[in-house]
């Protein structure tokens, strides 16, 4: 009896995730679609559009500023957080232990592996100029993009799935809902599938450090590698 009314209160707490995903990933499109609309109007930079338009991500805090408006800014990870704290490789939970900071020193040699060789082919086609361009506005947008990003989805979406539904469950959902955001932004579901999988990671520092920075310096270390692959501005 207690399992199947433990089921029953997940399955209602998944549905009422599901339903708020989708309406934050409304809110976010039509958000972005007016953001770009404005900017093809005024003739304004591709670079510009795309980064302005990162604010569209703050259309999926909306659902939750009507569903619990007292609690969507009162989060545990608007921290800095404990940077000595342990986490555990690949689980989050269970695998390899390491503080924090070590764990971030390994992600900026693994993350980008397999991305060098098409850093080396898209920067290789670009002079001088295009490349200090592309930097400049490649480490803007990673700035923009990495802490509104770790601002909504894990200070706050994060934070209230995880109240809800525990610290696994909590973690994985955010991370699939996460990686399928970016479908609205063109990526295709292979590539989602993968964001999802780093969200699962920043999640997971965020979580094990109960702050924002460690997620926030790799969001944006990611970001720039995907700026240098072509990913974003192609």
């Amino acid at each position: 009896m207690k399992s199947g009314m433990q089921l029953r209160n997940r399955v209602q707490i998944s549905i009422q995730m599901l339903i708020l995903f989708l309406i934050g990933y409304t809110i976010s499109h039509f958000l972005m679609e007016g953001i770009a609309a404005v900017f093809y109007y005024e003739g304004m930079p591709d670079e510009v559009r795309i980064i302005v338009s990162r604010f569209s991500v703050l259309g999926y805090i909306l659902p939750f500023l009507f569903l619990a408006p007292r609690s969507v800014f009162n989060s545990e990870f608007f921290r800095i957080g404990d940077f000595q704290s342990s986490i555990f490789f690949p689980f989050i939970w269970r695998g390899k232990e390491d503080p924090v900071w070590r764990f971030l020193i390994i992600f900026v040699f693994v993350a980008p592996a397999g991305s060098s060789f098409f850093i080396y082919f898209f920067i290789s086609h670009l002079d001088g100029s295009s490349l200090r361009l592309l930097l400049y506005y490649g480490l803007l947008f990673s700035l923009v993009n990495s802490i509104l990003e770790e601002l909504v989805w894990r200070g706050i979406i994060l934070n209230q799935f995880v109240k809800w539904s525990g610290n696994v469950y909590g973690l994985i959902v955010t991370s699939l809902f996460f990686g399928m955001a970016h479908y609205d932004l063109g990526f295709s579901l292979g590539m989602c599938i993968a964001f999802s999988v780093g969200g699962f990671f920043m999640g997971g520092t965020a979580i094990r450090s109960k702050g924002l920075v460690a997620s926030i310096l790799m969001h944006i270390y990611m970001n720039l590698v995907f700026v240098l692959t072509g990913l974003i501005f192609s």
